[in-house]
């Protein structure tokens, strides 16, 4: 049995200039087509933004084309919204159980600091008495007052991670950046994600 294969892909600099143009033209108002759809979606989602119209018809009449790229914009939104409300899900698990374990942390530090502060008030309790022998005092300068401090700085930065936490926790909408750092400084959000695309869908822009 043969078995046809043939490259998934296409190059611009494969394409003439006349292709290519269109194939980017096309791309930068899919592309807006998509940020459009996806705003309306998430504010459906999230904000409990009720439309008048139906989304193939708002996008539709905003950008003037046929139904083909809004119905594919619109199905792409939707499941980028879908992910992402799986993704919020997961992200609220994992800090949840996140919290667990540093509350835990900070309970066992602080147990063993009220028990390093005890040494402490029984030493101090020893040199008033004048019972305070030179090995306590090197025991109090070189262990017991560094650890006391090092437990104090664990609980102090393991409370501003659980805070921190609990604030993500309470954000409920998440954020979406189309694209990385570096095409949103360039300005290039339209094209980012097609800068290499699949022949089968793009075999009706250059027809």
């Amino acid at each position: 049995m043969k078995v046809f294969s043939m490259l998934q892909r296409i190059y611009y600099k494969d394409l003439e200039p006349e292709a290519e143009l269109i194939i980017k033209k096309d791309l930068k108002l899919y592309n807006c087509m998509l940020h459009k759809a996806f705003k309306i979606c998430f504010d459906r989602a999230y904000k409990d933004v009720t439309y008048s119209e139906k989304d193939q018809r708002m996008i539709k009449s905003f950008y003037g084309t046929s139904d083909y790229f809004p119905l594919s914009a619109i199905y792409e939104a939707k499941a980028l919204v879908k992910s992402l409300k799986c993704l919020e899900k997961e992200n609220q698990d994992m800090i949840k159980t996140r919290l667990k374990k540093i509350n835990k942390k900070i309970k066992t530090k602080e147990n063993q600091l009220k028990k390093a502060l005890k040494e402490k008030e029984k030493l101090i309790n020893r040199s008033k008495k004048k019972k305070y022998t030179e090995e306590d005092y090197l025991y109090e300068v070189q262990v017991l007052d560094p650890n006391i401090k090092r437990l104090k700085s664990i609980i102090r930065n393991l409370k501003f991670r659980r805070n921190r936490n609990k604030f993500k926790l309470k954000r409920k909408m998440p954020s979406v950046c189309f694209g990385g750092k570096k095409n949103l400084k360039n300005g290039d959000l339209e094209t980012f994600r097609y800068r290499i695309q699949r022949i089968n869908e793009m075999k009706n822009c250059i027809s």
